[in-house]
């Protein structure tokens, strides 16, 4: 019930927030431009086509800037302004003021999400699209994980952060690692390396980047391994295994529950320290 409460209240103030406003309108508008006027390929009713990857790149930048920014912001800005100091003096765990306040800042950006694929819909259906909704709910759910994952990530910034610019400067620094770096740093070690050192290290390199688990677990989930080549065949096969599937489902995992458990370790220290 407390977990409820604590929920609610961080929900209202971040749907009060021109933050969100501002981030849900953009998102919106992004996801029906790619779906109105991205063209559908002919890889079949449920393929990985233009449309398809179009949305899921959209998804792939959008979606962890969003949740990093709004979740180090509203955490940091809290703490500077005392008002999570304030609440933790009250009778309720650390651990129920941080699982409240995680699933109200995931449950506001899920909104944002649920709208823009809502409006991708009704795009879909103004250009007659053969995309099916199994298509479009796979992406709702895969997109929400990484949402998920990222707001998880956020609260650990917001939690270590001393103040709002700080927060704003080392979410920018780990959306651009995610998101732009890493794939050029694991392109650039694997021309270094042999075909079986390379098979292996982008193995490992999906697992240890959230953004790259949606975005290999997005593709095999809509039957597009084609687009990996046939010099990663092995890889597809490995990842489109039960073992595969286990691990992706095991890392995201990973990575939603221990940036929290951190975060709860540092509020139990008490942040009035920092």
């Amino acid at each position: 019930m407390i977990i409820f409460h604590i929920t609610r209240q961080q929900l209202t103030l971040i749907l009060r927030s021109k933050w969100l406003i501002s981030f849900g309108m953009l998102f919106v508008l992004l996801a029906f431009s790619v779906t109105y006027f991205s063209q559908t390929g002919s890889s079949g009713f449920e393929g990985f086509n233009r449309m398809t990857a179009s949305l899921l790149n959209l998804n792939l930048l959008m979606i962890p800037l969003i949740s990093l920014l709004m979740g180090s912001l509203f955490l940091a800005g809290e703490k500077e302004d005392s008002g999570l100091l304030l609440l933790l003096t009250y009778p309720i765990s650390s651990r129920s003021v941080l699982i409240g306040k995680y699933f109200g800042l995931l449950v506001s950006i899920g909104t944002v999400l649920t709208i823009g694929y809502g409006v991708s819909l009704i795009s879909m259906y103004l250009v007659n699209s053969n995309i099916s909704l199994l298509v479009i709910l796979k992406f709702y759910v895969l997109s929400f994980l990484l949402a998920a994952i990222f707001v998880s990530i956020a609260m650990l910034i917001g939690i270590r952060a001393k103040s709002r610019f700080q927060a704003l400067g080392t979410s920018l620094i780990v959306w651009s690692i995610a998101v732009l770096f890493f794939e050029f740093v694991i392109m650039g070690i694997s021309s270094l390396l042999s075909s079986k050192a390379i098979l292996m290290l982008l193995s490992i390199s999906i697992f240890i980047n959230p953004v790259e688990i949606v975005r290999v677990w997005s593709i095999l989930a809509l039957d597009g391994s084609s687009v990996f080549g046939p010099s990663l065949y092995d890889l597809t096969v490995w990842a489109n295994g039960w073992l595969g599937q286990l691990l992706f489902f095991l890392s995201s995992m990973g990575w939603m529950i221990a940036p929290i458990l951190i975060s709860g370790f540092y509020m139990k220290r008490g942040i009035e320290n920092d």
